[in-house]
């Protein structure tokens, strides 16, 4: 995501003393999804659930459901 996306897409305003900034609910949306991706790829325990998930596909220890 681009930050002059986001700029073309967002509204400034002054509120009291502080300036806020208006997004689209389906822009924020798109950003609070990347921040989550961003902090579960940051996340050591889950990289190594990952890694350990791939591991017993590859060996074919894996389990499906409704089978």
């Amino acid at each position: 995501m681009r930050a002059a996306n986001i700029l073309g897409k967002s509204q400034t305003i002054k509120i009291g003393k502080e300036p806020v900034v208006l997004v689209p609910l389906s822009l924020w949306r798109k950003a609070e999804d990347f921040l989550e991706d961003q902090e579960a790829l940051a996340s050591k325990p889950y990289l190594r659930r990952v890694r350990r998930a791939r591991a017993d596909v590859a060996a074919g220890r894996v389990l499906l459901p409704f089978e």
